[in-house]
């Protein structure tokens, strides 16, 4: 399974050997993380992505024309309008 990430901080901590936290989220105990695990394990894959490429940011924030339809695009749906008259 892989996950994409836009934040480099976050794809660090859990991809590296020894990662350090250099946060002011004191409270993250990132040694006990159960995704720090399965990315050491192999169970899960991390990448860093550019906010721009995100596939989920497309679903939760306002786009302009052209992005949307880059995305309807991708999503293989098409205008059926001309269709159904």
């Amino acid at each position: 399974m892989g996950i994409q990430c836009d934040n480099a901080q976050t794809v660090g901590l859990l991809t590296k050997e020894t990662p350090q936290l250099s946060t002011k989220l004191r409270h993250v105990d990132i040694h006990n993380h159960w995704l720090r695990q399965a990315v050491q394990a192999g169970e899960i894959a991390i990448r860093w992505v550019p906010t721009k490429d995100m596939a989920a940011d497309e679903l939760t924030k306002l786009l302009h024309a052209q992005n949307h339809s880059s995305f309807m695009r991708a999503l293989g749906l098409t205008n059926i309008q001309r269709l159904i008259k």
